[in-house]
């Protein structure tokens, strides 16, 4: 099994991406992060749900959580207003955001030893796929690969 039979499409997003449309990929593909890419297809940052999700929650219920009993779904609509008129990168330059690091890259012709080697070495659950001239492919995900591990010894019962 090689790396070309594991990717998955990335969740990607660009700094002009609105705040809102944002969550809605992340939402609507069960994502735990976006990828944001520049103009030229080049990955600048990765950002996690629970990032964005810190955007919308406000300060004051981040410093208590015991003041959150006052919400309830109605207070969803001030979640999501927190989001309307900013973009990826509006979020991106705000402070409270911790990018992180760009996963590193591996082959489509790459083995599933070599995705976990890397994986392990930089302890990080996800990798991007790129074929040798750049051009991103997707990613595979931690337990993406160890699902194709399980399936490879025979115990994914």
């Amino acid at each position: 099994m090689r790396a070309h039979d594991l990717v998955e499409p990335l969740p990607l997003v660009t700094r002009t991406t609105d705040g809102v449309a944002a969550v809605k990929i992340l939402a609507g593909r069960a994502a735990s992060g976006v990828v944001v890419q520049n103009a030229d297809g080049v990955v600048e940052a990765v950002v996690s749900g629970v990032d964005l999700l810190r955007l919308v929650v406000p300060r004051y219920v981040l410093d208590d959580p015991r003041l959150a009993h006052v919400y309830d779904e109605a207070g969803a609509e001030e979640l999501v207003s927190r989001l309307r008129g900013r973009t990826v990168g509006d979020l991106l330059d705000d402070e409270r955001v911790h990018l992180r690091p760009v996963p590193p890259a591996v082959l489509p012709e790459d083995t599933v030893m070599e995705i976990a080697a890397l994986m392990c070495a930089e302890r990080l659950p996800m990798v991007l796929v790129r074929d040798r001239s750049g051009r991103l492919h997707g990613g595979i995900t931690l337990s993406r690969l160890l699902g194709a591990v399980l399936d490879l010894c025979g115990s994914a019962q």
